[in-house]
């Protein structure tokens, strides 16, 4: 990645730190590995129901709009095979327990299942949620809402659609006011 006030956002070294998020220096030796191999992984990341669950929460958190939401961009599919592939077993733990903690706040505030509420009671759970973890600096969930971003933003509907990406982009203009900008563009760089 370049330096300065060149810097690129470059694909490579995005998924790279979602890598490092998921495992550490230990996710590097699993590379080499292919999805076929016994050894990619020591079973399976989420059961159908853990997946179900982080289904409907990353789509509370990246909803349909006038853009596809997570499910839609994937989200769900691409976070379970970076556990699979890539997640040392630490962090499938931590991920795992990320969707349980937020079952849990679920049947607290309403008594009920994530996967049973309407939206907006989902909605409701999700915000007090993230405003506690956050609150309180916790790694585990900081992990899961980055993999939630970094697999929105890499599809192909977050980044052509939703960040605009622009493969020859308009006139140069050094400085515009940021009613103008409205969303951000995407660019990959070399």
């Amino acid at each position: 990645m370049e330096t300065g006030s060149s810097e690129k956002l470059n694909r490579r070294a995005l998924l790279a730190g979602a890598v490092f998020l998921l495992g550490g220096a230990a996710a590097l030796t699993r590379f080499a590995r292919r999805p076929g191999d016994p050894a990619a992984a020591d079973g399976p990341a989420l059961s159908a129901e853990q997946f179900s669950l982080l289904e409907q929460v990353s789509e509370t958190m990246v909803p349909a709009t006038d853009t596809a939401g997570a499910i839609a961009a994937g989200v769900p599919e691409f976070i379970r095979e970076m556990l699979v592939q890539w997640g040392s077993r630490s962090t499938r733990v931590e991920i795992t327990q990320v969707l349980e903690a937020i079952e849990q706040h679920a049947w607290r505030k309403f008594g009920m299942s994530f996967l049973e509420m309407p939206a907006e009671r989902r909605l409701v759970v999700l915000k007090e949620f993230d405003a506690a973890r956050i609150a309180a600096h916790e790694g585990a969930y900081r992990k899961f809402k980055w993999l939630v971003l970094i697999g929105y933003y890499h599809s192909e509907v977050g980044a052509t659609h939703e960040l605009r990406f622009e493969l020859v982009p308009g006139a140069w203009r050094a400085c515009l006011p940021i009613t103008e900008v409205g969303r951000a563009s995407a660019f990959y760089g070399n």
